[in-house]
């Protein structure tokens, strides 16, 4: 977020919550997951959640810049309905080594919603999941979701920050 913010098109938020409003409105309390009803949305209602979401986020938008960034770690679950319902979205998965992104998430006391980061084995799922979620991505939707590694991107960052940038058409 830091080295994209720093562009003057681009805007730094924060971890937004916004893409989950939406799965919980696609929800909509019966028990047909939500991830099941996307194949059927129509073109319209694609195009509306992408507007309610441009729309709900404006608010942390204060500099009026073109692009932003929402760093909601958790948002890769949702990778398939930012697909549809945004287009022309930038996806970035900003990985870190396993034992360093576990070390962080197992040192820090979150407010809500990151239970398995207090239980190592969880924490180890969860990565793992993370990871074969991704790969499943990178399968359906090639070159849809740019990977920066955190570790190549600190001995190295030159060549990792214009990869980055030509993906973000920066």
């Amino acid at each position: 977020e830091q080295i994209l913010a720093s562009h003057s098109m681009v805007e730094g938020t924060m971890e937004l919550g916004d893409v989950n409003s939406i799965v919980a409105d696609l929800g909509g309390g019966d028990s047909v997951p939500y991830i099941d009803k996307l194949p059927g949305l129509s073109a319209e209602q694609r195009k509306a959640f992408g507007e309610t979401y441009l729309r709900t986020t404006r608010i942390q938008r204060k500099l009026g810049r073109p692009l932003f960034i929402n760093k909601m770690p958790n948002d890769f679950r949702h990778i398939g309905l930012i697909h549809l319902i945004l287009p022309n979205a930038k996806i970035i998965d900003a990985r870190r080594h396993p034992m360093a992104c576990g070390w962080s998430c197992y040192k820090q006391h979150f407010a809500m919603g990151q239970h398995y980061t207090y239980d190592m084995a969880e924490l180890g799922a969860y990565y793992r999941s993370y990871v074969r979620l991704m790969e499943h991505y990178d399968r359906v939707l090639p070159g849809r979701v740019h990977r920066v590694i955190h570790e190549e991107l600190v001995s190295d960052p030159e060549p990792h920050i214009r990869a980055l940038l030509e993906y973000c058409g920066l």
